[in-house]
């Protein structure tokens, strides 16, 4: 009987081994991270410690031959965390590079509160997406290929994609100015109904459509209104648009512009080549 329970003790202890999370820790409470990976998630969280995470996984194969050794890249960058990244601290500024390609699980990093996030990535290899979460300092993104996710952040945030799209929905103590840019893809926000807000919204090929529950004040338009009939429905270049599942739409590439509850924090939202799309929460 003493066996078995040693047996599966041991069994027990292996299993939690093998699912134990790879972390490294970085103290700071201010400052700037700058991140250069291929995909992440980032929780903004009340601490005092950057906490760069992994899951283990079962299928996780330990290299003998590498044992002593560190994994380097044609950059001069080597892995000095354990979870193939190279972090660097400089002042105030701290740095994160991926090394290699590493397909052992998402990276999830949790942020302390008063630290601006920088997320950069233009390499075509390895593109998942990006999703940054209750962050209460500003947002900076700027990638070619990865899909962006945005969950309950307070901005200001700039964003920038050229074949991804956007997704977000802000926290209810939004903060101005907001840019949300895709070239390929969509870019889908929702904001407070109570948010103060001067919204640009703009699309060159696609289609622009807002909730109706934002009464959004329409600044008015100064050029002639030209109807469109489209499958039987009227559409108008005045920015007026029809009606439907609780959405207003718009055809004029030369976007729309107008306030939410009088105005306040600027927000731009724009495609050129895909729809975006103004929601209520």
């Amino acid at each position: 009987m003493k066996k078995h329970f040693i047996l599966l003790l041991s069994i027990i202890t292996m299993s939690i081994t093998v699912f134990a999370q790879q972390e490294y820790k970085l103290t700071a409470t201010s400052g700037q991270l700058r991140l250069n990976i291929p995909e992440v998630i980032i929780e903004g969280y009340n601490g005092n410690e950057i906490v760069f995470s992994k899951p283990a996984t079962e299928k996780e194969v330990v290299d003998e031959r590498a044992a002593g050794l560190r994994m380097i890249n044609g950059t001069s960058f080597s892995d000095n965390t354990g979870l193939g990244l190279y972090v660097s601290q400089n002042g105030d500024e701290i740095t994160v590079k991926a090394v290699g390609i590493e397909s052992s699980g998402i990276l999830t990093i949790r942020v302390p509160q008063n630290i601006k996030v920088i997320f950069k990535n233009t390499s075509p290899i390895n593109q998942g997406e990006v999703f940054l979460k209750n962050l209460r300092n500003e947002i900076e993104v700027s990638t070619s290929y990865n899909k962006v996710k945005l969950e309950n952040n307070t901005g200001p945030m700039n964003v920038r994609t050229l074949y991804g799209s956007v997704d977000a929905v802000f926290a209810n103590d939004m903060k101005g100015p907001v840019s949300i840019v895709s070239v390929y893809g969509y870019v889908d926000v929702s904001l407070p109904k109570a948010a103060h807000a001067d919204v640009k919204l703009s699309t060159t090929y696609g289609k622009v459509y807002a909730a109706e529950g934002l009464k959004i004040a329409l600044d008015v338009r100064t050029d002639a209104k030209t109807d469109i009939n489209v499958n039987g429905l009227a559409f108008s270049n005045d920015g007026s648009g029809i009606t439907g599942n609780g959405f207003r739409s718009t055809l004029q590439s030369s976007g729309v512009n107008g306030k939410i509850n009088g105005g306040g924090a600027d927000v731009i939202l724009k495609s050129t080549y895909e729809n975006v799309y103004l929601r209520d929460k």
